[in-house]
Order: structure tokens, then sequence, then C-alpha cells
């Protein structure tokens, strides 16, 4: 198979999965990205004001459901529910500040201490900068 690990832990103010919004797009909750300092080279360009994608792990997440119970006919395949057999989420933030190895983040919606596996600019700017 492969193996992935945590670049980081994403910390807010999200304690439950109840708690967290819809899409973190929705509502202006802000937290910190804590990336492992083997990674802060990599950070290099991100600055305040950018959008950047943040991949991250639902640990707590049920990964036996298949159906939506709020949507029924509605497969976990079709939506962007974090409850899945693989349960990798996306999320769209705002970068409010960079301080070293630390990123703040507005848009969240990942319960905190959840890991990160990977943060990615967006689209749009990537073919902005080509």
């Amino acid at each position: 198979m492969f193996d992935i690990e945590p670049i980081g832990t994403v910390h807010t103010p999200i304690e439950t999965s109840r708690e967290a919004p819809s899409q973190g797009l929705k509502d202006e909750i802000e937290g910190t990205i804590e990336i492992d300092p083997a990674y802060e080279q990599a950070l290099q360009g991100i600055e305040a004001g950018d959008e950047i994608v943040v991949v991250w792990f639902a640990d707590e997440a049920d990964r036996s459901l298949l159906e939506l119970d709020k949507v029924p006919g509605r497969g976990v395949f079709n939506s962007r529910s974090p409850a899945r057999p693989n349960p990798i989420v996306i999320t769209p933030c705002t970068v409010t500040e960079v301080s070293g190895t630390e990123i703040g983040v507005r848009g969240v919606d990942m319960i905190d201490g959840s890991p990160v596996l990977d943060l990615k600019s967006t689209l749009h700017r990537d073919l902005n900068q080509a």
C-alpha cells in the first residue's frame, strides 16, 4: 500500500463534529495550522491573504457510513461529508498570518487537533503564477 504521515496539526475552537460548520467557508471561524519544523522550507511564499486548500484527516469520522443519514438516497461519495471509508478532507481557507511554522487561517471546519496531511495553493493562484 502506501504510507501517509501528517505534516502538522490544526488547532481550532471546534471540539466536536456537531460544532463544525458544514463548510468552513460558510463561517469565519479561525484556527492555526502548526506545521512540523521539518517542513518549514515548504511554506516559502505563503502570505496573509492567500487562499490555500488544507488537506486533513478526519480521524474521528464514522468510516462505516456509506449513505448520508440526513439525505436518504445520497451516498457519501456524492458529498463533502468527512464520514466516509477514507476520511480525507479538503477545506479551502484564507491565510490570516504566517509566523515561522504556524499559519493562521480563516474558514476552518476541522475538529481541534486534526492531523494535516498537506497544504496546496488554489488552482486559481497556480494559473496566475504560470
